[in-house]
């Protein structure tokens, strides 16, 4: 499941934004003929757009796709990564999702960041298991092109809790809340 695909004449199109992020409607991308033209960002496979039984927007690959990040990504994981969103936009910051390093050794689920540029902050959505030194690695290469990170999941106990900053998350009310977590922020961060 992703928010995001790239349209050959509009370029980044995301299923999770009113005007898709290109001053367009979704009308324009779903259940259209022919199917508009979106290939997906990581593996350039064709894809289309798709609303789930909960009215929730995205875009699929079309069958016969390669193995694909994208593609294996849960419905949750999805969730989550537009809870983030939302949370750092509410926090005032801008946030985009599935954002990449600059030599692709990386992506961020969502990347918060001031409007001036002054920081730039990953919020990962770690749902799936992962070991201390995986989750470590990952954060050090973001740190080397000068992104902080915090990971969020809602894992009772995770192995890499304390490895890396951390937040868990519970609903509460039902609403998402931060329930337990460890995280260090210097200046603005």
């Amino acid at each position: 499941m992703a928010i995001r695909a790239v349209h050959d004449q509009w370029g980044a199109v995301f299923a999770h934004l009113p005007d898709l992020g290109c001053r367009r409607d979704w009308t324009e991308v779903w259940k259209v003929r022919p199917i508009a033209p979106l290939t997906c960002d990581e593996c350039r496979h064709p894809m289309y757009a798709k609303v789930s039984s909960s009215r929730l927007r995205f875009f699929a690959h079309a069958p016969g796709a390669p193995k694909c990040a994208l593609a294996e990504e849960s419905p949750a994981h999805h969730l989550l990564k537009l809870e983030l969103a939302a949370a750092a936009r509410e926090a005032g910051a801008h946030a985009e999702l599935e954002v990449r390093g600059p030599d692709g050794a990386w992506r961020a689920d969502v990347l918060a960041s001031d409007l001036a540029g002054g920081w730039k902050t990953a919020l990962e959505a770690q749902l799936s298991p992962i070991t201390p030194d995986d989750i470590a690695a990952r954060a050090e290469r973001m740190l080397g092109d000068g992104v902080a990170s915090v990971w969020f999941s809602d894992r009772v106990r995770a192995p890499w809790f304390g490895t890396v900053p951390w937040a868990r998350l519970q609903t509460v009310d039902g609403a998402l809340a931060v329930v337990e977590g460890l995280a260090k922020f210097s200046g603005n961060r």
